[in-house]
């Protein structure tokens, strides 16, 4: 383990930080506050001091930690075995207020209800859900992105029509419904259901390939200037599919390993310090607009078990 002072939200400026996956702790005396894991964890206590000046619960959790214990991990799901086992065994008094899942959103749809689509912290409604997403500013950039290329709906007022219209970036679904949002004209939007359904929620939707072909257009043409414009989308479009990819396949990912077992994505038992642990796992019920949605505080653990099923099986 490597100590490290903790005052004040900060570390000191000359502390040298392990690279890689990494289990740590916060704690006070002997008190466990809180852990977690993490690939990067000098990222992580950068976004530890936002938090602080954002959440009072978070600052106050923050100011009570003495000092940081960290252990570096060769693989990932050693990381997570160290954190499932931890907060099994301790139960850490602020695990809940300083989880970084707290921030994460859901993409929401509904072809047929202004504003057809919009990022929710929760799956309470009866939209349909894809998510969560760790950025709410990544998926505007890509509901941006969306609304320019194919004229979807990227609603950004209360009211409808907007400026939008009269610019020519928008096809006017909201024209379908009337002043009190009932529906209109069925057909127009049974037609944008369709295209919100394959722009979002199909990975292999053809869009990253075209805006491939611009960009390698725009390099081949010596547009340079053009080419970097459209290289963030590319690569956002990129993030998105993989990532659309994983909300797929997680809730029915298992497989078994040498040291750990994994059942509808989540960590069911490992070999931890030549010790057998197993993790209940709880009955989760989905209803069918949540298809594309997972808990809130599954996404980490689920994302990491998928990245490792998917480096160790590619071919």
């Amino acid at each position: 383990m490597i100590k490290v002072k903790w005052e004040n939200n900060q570390i000191p400026e000359d502390t040298k930080l392990p690279s890689g996956w990494v289990f740590f702790y916060f704690k006070k005396e002997d008190l466990i506050l809180w852990c977690g894991f993490t690939p990067n964890i000098r990222q992580r206590l950068n976004n530890i001091r936002r938090k602080v000046e954002q959440d009072e619960s978070f600052r106050d959790a923050s100011l009570a930690a003495e000092y940081i214990e960290i252990e570096p991990y060769a693989r990932s799901v050693e990381a997570l075995f160290h954190y499932k086992v931890f907060v099994q065994e301790y139960n850490p008094p602020f695990q809940d207020i300083t989880a970084p899942w707290k921030e994460y959103v859901y993409l929401a749809l509904d072809a047929y209800r202004f504003p057809f689509i919009t990022i929710q912290s929760d799956t309470n409604s009866d939209w349909t859900y894809a998510g969560p997403w760790r950025s709410r500013f990544f998926l505007m950039d890509i509901m941006d992105s969306l609304s320019r290329i194919l004229k979807l709906p990227f609603c950004e007022t209360s009211y409808y029509p907007c400026e939008k219209l009269d610019k020519g970036i928008c096809r006017g679904y909201c024209e379908a419904l009337d002043e009190e949002g009932e529906v209109e004209d069925q057909e127009e939007l049974n037609k944008l259901e369709s295209l919100l359904w394959e722009a979002y929620l199909h990975p292999d939707n053809g869009i990253l390939e075209m805006l491939t072909k611009e960009k390698d257009k725009y390099f081949n043409d010596l547009e340079f200037d053009k080419e970097d414009l459209i290289n963030g989308e590319v690569e956002n479009f990129a993030k998105y599919r993989d990532w659309l990819k994983f909300l797929y396949l997680t809730k029915s990912l298992s497989y078994q390993s040498e040291d750990f077992g994994v059942e509808n994505g989540l960590l069911s038992w490992c070999k931890f310090k030549d010790k057998i642990y197993k993790f209940p796992l709880e009955q989760l019920y989905y209803r069918p607009n949540e298809q594309l949605a997972i808990n809130l505080n599954k996404t980490d653990e689920a994302r990491l078990l998928y990245e490792y099923y998917i480096q160790h099986n590619k071919g």
